[in-house]
């Protein structure tokens, strides 16, 4: 019997191993699992997504309730640390920047193209494929792709980034060996300046590849009903996060990284941020 009893134990554990291991975002997405709300000023909200280890965050902010800024960190340290000071009294959402690699020296140095507050303090890089996120102090911000991303330079603030995983409201990604499970943070626009931001975590940082992240995304616009003319992905991994001041809520990795830049979003205040 206690042979049994081993054996049974034995693949009761493997199964639900295998469970876990199985899994992936999309049918973690599509299971049951709890759902929380919370309200932002003019009509936004976050929902929170949670099951065991993940976490799904949706932040919803429509046209002309905010204004979108680009902030240089280029510092190690926690998130919380780091996007403390970035903080306004109506500050809604400080999330995820660019890229980062290194220099010949190992010293970690931004990739692509920020602008912040109408200085260039990054260079493009004429990638092929991604975008750039853009957007002025009235208000206004989109995704511009690869092709037009000679138009940045129009804008106050502006942060390249790759890829754009959702184009006219479809999946534009696709699978391929290198696309592993990370934290991921991407953020998109209805053609009217609506904004849906949306993150996912995993307890280990293995939250979902890019495909699968896309495939979610595509699924909470339209049970918004949002038409998403372009989304873009932020960096991931331990760079992935969503911090909401006003709620006192912070998603993603805890340890010290390197944080090259963020992405702010301000709640407009009578057209006074």
């Amino acid at each position: 019997m206690k042979w049994m009893s081993a054996l049974l134990l034995c693949f009761m554990s493997a199964f639900c191993l295998s469970s876990v291991y199985g899994a992936n975002l999309v049918s973690i997405f599509d299971q049951e699992h709890e759902v929380f709300h919370w309200p932002l000023p003019h009509e936004g909200d976050v929902t929170l997504h949670q099951s065991g280890e993940y976490q799904i965050v949706a932040v919803y902010i429509p046209n002309g309730a905010s204004t979108l800024s680009v902030h240089k960190i280029e510092k190690k340290g926690t998130a919380e640390s780091l996007y403390a000071p970035l903080v306004k009294k109506n500050t809604l959402v400080i999330a995820s920047g660019g890229f980062f690699g290194f220099k010949l020296n190992g010293k970690e140095q931004p990739l692509g193209l920020v602008r912040s507050n109408g200085k260039r303090l990054v260079n493009l890089i004429p990638w092929d494929h991604g975008g750039v996120l853009v957007s002025d102090q009235n208000g206004n911000a989109k995704v511009i792709p690869a092709s037009n991303r000679n138009q940045a330079g129009a804008w106050s603030d502006a942060l390249q980034s790759k890829p754009i995983i959702i184009n006219s409201g479809k999946v534009d990604v696709a699978k391929n060996l290198r696309d592993a499970e990370f934290n991921r943070v991407a953020i998109g626009f209805t053609r009217e300046g609506d904004i849906l931001l949306v993150g996912t975590f995993q307890t280990f940082g293995q939250a979902a590849t890019l495909v699968d992240f896309a495939e979610v995304y595509k699924r909470i616009a339209e049970d918004r009903g949002l038409q998403i003319h372009r989304a873009l992905a932020m960096d991931g991994g331990a760079g992935a996060q969503i911090t909401l001041p006003t709620l006192k809520r912070r998603f993603g990795d805890t340890g010290r990284s390197y944080f090259p830049n963020a992405m702010r979003i301000d709640l407009t205040l009578g057209g006074i941020n």
